[in-house]
């Protein structure tokens, strides 16, 4: 290749590299994109969204920014399904990013994902890795650590599940998820839940229908926000697999009935 020629191949890479963002730098154009493509998720827009980001990802691949497109991506497609493509944009962001809110917001997800399908040791190694790199006291914290209290139960460790729910109560005080958290604390086994009313009368009907079908229930009084509910649980079991076994005889006479501590 003639001098001339070389030098123009290499002008025209490095122009092209300048367009994507020199030395790694955001260039505003690839700022746009992230801050466009942020506002689309927030807002639903999850087609939007995925657009943004591929678009940025073909223009500014080599940018700083590689790692917060990949984790906008992965939750767009988390919102229309692509539960796979997800998966693997989020990895991408966690491997490709120095950014600790775009790591700690992609262990958080990772860690829903595998929490969602079963996998609980993957989702208590993400849960435990954002509470390392997070604030204390600070979200995402509090859904991490009521999650890994949550895995814990799942794989019979009561006493440290405790730990992780006494932890959202004394950080978090106040809140909904403390609230879950107190709910939690002290179970040391599971049940179905089938119903929860505030009138007596609508859960003593369920739990005399259960009951006609063969399955043992009774009714458990708690207070929510001050005010009296009545939760219709179905049996006492030593673990979760057991309480699954169950769930579906409950359903079929309340299609909403879940598994829960006991």
């Amino acid at each position: 290749m003639h001098r001339r020629a070389m030098i123009q191949v290499c002008t025209c890479a490095v122009l092209w590299a300048c367009a994507a963002g020199c030395n790694g730098q955001l260039t505003p154009q690839a700022r746009q994109l992230l801050n466009r493509a942020s506002a689309s998720l927030s807002a639903g827009d999850y087609g939007a969204t995925l657009a943004d980001m591929d678009r940025f990802l073909h223009e500014h691949g080599s940018s700083r920014g590689v790692g917060r497109a990949h984790y906008l991506r992965g939750k767009a497609k988390l919102g229309l399904n692509d539960r796979k493509g997800a998966r693997k944009d989020l990895a991408e962001a966690l491997d490709r990013s120095r950014e600790r809110d775009v790591r700690i917001n992609a262990e958080l997800a990772l860690g829903d994902l595998a929490f969602e399908e079963g996998h609980m040791a993957t989702a208590g190694q993400m849960y435990r890795d954002v509470i390392s790199e997070g604030q204390t006291g600070k979200p995402p914290l509090d859904h991490a650590r009521y999650r890994l209290g949550c895995v814990l139960q799942r794989r019979g460790k009561w006493l440290a599940a405790d730990l992780q729910f006494n932890r959202v109560v004394e950080y978090f005080p106040g809140t909904e998820i403390a609230r879950r958290g107190a709910r939690r604390l002290h179970a040391r086994g599971w049940t179905v839940q089938a119903g929860a009313f505030s009138d007596k009368s609508r859960a003593d009907a369920l739990t005399r229908r259960l009951k006609a079908g063969g399955l043992p229930s009774d009714v458990t009084p708690l207070l929510s926000e001050g005010r009296p509910l009545f939760i219709v649980v179905v049996g006492r079991y030593s673990n979760h697999e057991q309480a699954g076994e169950v769930l579906g005889s409950v359903k079929k006479h309340q299609a909403d009935a879940f598994v829960t501590v006991r």
